[in-house]
């Protein structure tokens, strides 16, 4: 049914917003942060991963994630496409996006890169051991050394943040998930990010995590490591019972797919 041109209008800047998230997750950290940033005002529901809410799935049927932003009675999902949302719904606030068309673009693009290249070779480091692992932390250090360069010799030079002076798109993004590397790294008692290595991308992190909005979004070092390490316990469990032989295995390699694929999904929503 063809809707009016006021019902596809933005909701006006006054009606609620209220975000479903959970607490671990960086991708809920995302809109949490920019939310504080454009100083917004907004309620927070906390959602059992391993328990999702109906309410949580009638909003995003299509892949049942967090974070959701319902505004006025309208949900979204997807914390990058929440992002651009926030800054075209309330352009008056703190901008996250550059105000040039080309560095809104490059913006993007690094954003795509965190996603699809180094979240998912962090991922692989936590998620691994013995030479699956060592293939994981070298593609890592391949992706840091990109960004590296970039802050260096790119696009970012002689910045402080990869916004500018203040924090923007790029910087929520990866900001709002390089935080995981301190934890993995203690976890799995390999070295990530190295100062001597990456000391631009080291000098950003530690300026990043400085920003009070940061503190007040980024939760405790102790709460995040006991987290990461029963996740990559479990993790690491099942993915041992899915290789067993099923002769040997029984009951736990039957049950094993569908604990693996839930656990999994906790996982990639971190």
């Amino acid at each position: 049914m063809e809707k009016s041109s006021s019902e596809n209008a933005i909701p006006p800047a006054a009606a609620p917003l209220k975000l479903f998230g959970s607490w671990a997750s960086s991708y809920t950290h995302r809109v949490q942060l920019a939310l504080r940033l454009k100083g917004l005002e907004f309620d927070y529901v906390e959602e059992d991963l391993g328990n999702k809410s109906a309410e949580l799935l009638r909003h995003n049927p299509v892949h049942k994630k967090v974070p959701v932003l319902v505004h006025g009675g309208r949900a979204l999902p997807e914390s990058d496409i929440i992002l651009q949302y926030l800054d075209d719904a309330w352009p008056e606030t703190r901008p996250l996006l550059p105000a040039d068309a080309f560095d809104r673009a490059l913006a993007r693009f690094w954003c795509h890169f965190a996603d699809d290249k180094l979240g998912p070779a962090v991922g692989a480091v936590f998620a691994s051991t013995g030479e699956d692992q060592g293939a994981a932390v070298r593609q890592v250090h391949d992706n840091l050394a990109l960004l590296e360069a970039e802050l260096r010799d790119g696009a970012f030079r002689g910045r402080r943040f990869f916004g500018g002076d203040e924090v923007g798109f790029l910087d929520v993004v990866l900001g709002c998930g390089s935080y995981w590397l301190a934890v993995f790294e203690d976890v799995t008692g390999v070295r990530l990010v190295d100062a001597d290595a990456f000391p631009r991308f080291h000098a950003w992190l530690r300026d990043f995590e400085a920003l009070d909005e940061v503190r007040e979004t980024i939760p405790a070092v102790d709460r995040l490591l006991e987290y990461a390490r029963g996740l990559r316990h479990m993790l690491l469990g099942l993915a041992g019972a899915a290789a067993a032989p099923s002769a040997e295995a029984g009951p736990t390699a039957a049950a094993a797919p569908a604990a693996a694929a839930a656990a999994a999904d906790i996982a990639v929503d971190i």
